[in-house]
């Protein structure tokens, strides 16, 4: 930038009650090489050093070296925005949907442990059933025995004995119809 500025004439009063003009003519360049990036909306209007009754006749030369930032206009900002804004509504979708099936399988869980107990107890109440069952048939068991053990004597008894001395009351009938079916 190349700035020019021309001083005001002075008039300057010293403490002894004198005073003078001077009028000066100032001629001031000043070539500044400035890199500015801003980010904020926010810019520096740099104006031309001067000061009033000093002859400067020096040019002054700045090089300001600043670090380079990458400039987002509104546009790319919003565009980042919109972009940021799908992902995180398909991540929410995501979320949601993950959240759903847990949710399911949480309830089927859930309706699986009640089965379960559901079965536990049937399954000890068939256990109580089939031990009593096994006793009543272990009782059976042993009265069938202590019965057998009983009738075998009692059956080898009856074979000793002749048959003749031993008769029925049905075999007694059958004799008595059959000598009567004979007279006829």
């Amino acid at each position: 930038m190349l700035f020019s500025s021309i001083s005001n004439a002075s008039t300057f009063t010293a403490a002894t009650g004198l005073s003078s003009t001077t009028s000066t003519t100032t001629t001031t360049t000043v070539t500044t090489t400035t890199t500015t990036t801003t980010t904020s909306g926010i810019t520096f209007n740099l104006k031309p050093l001067s000061s009033t009754g000093i002859n400067n006749t020096v040019p002054f030369t700045s090089t300001v070296n600043a670090i380079m930032t990458p400039v987002m206009t509104y546009g790319q900002l919003d565009g980042l925005i919109n972009k940021w804004s799908l992902e995180l509504e398909d991540q929410e979708n995501h979320f949601l949907y993950q959240a759903a099936q847990v949710n399911d399988r949480d309830h089927t869980l859930i309706e699986n442990g009640e089965k379960i107990i559901t079965l536990n107890g049937e399954v000890e109440k068939a256990k109580l059933d089939q031990q009593r069952l096994e006793q009543e048939l272990d009782f059976i068991l042993s009265q069938q025995k202590e019965l057998q053990d009983f009738l075998t004597p009692v059956e080898e008894s009856v074979k000793d004995q002749s048959r003749s001395d031993f008769l029925l009351p049905a075999d007694e009938d059958r004799k008595r119809t059959s000598s009567r079916s004979a007279k006829f």
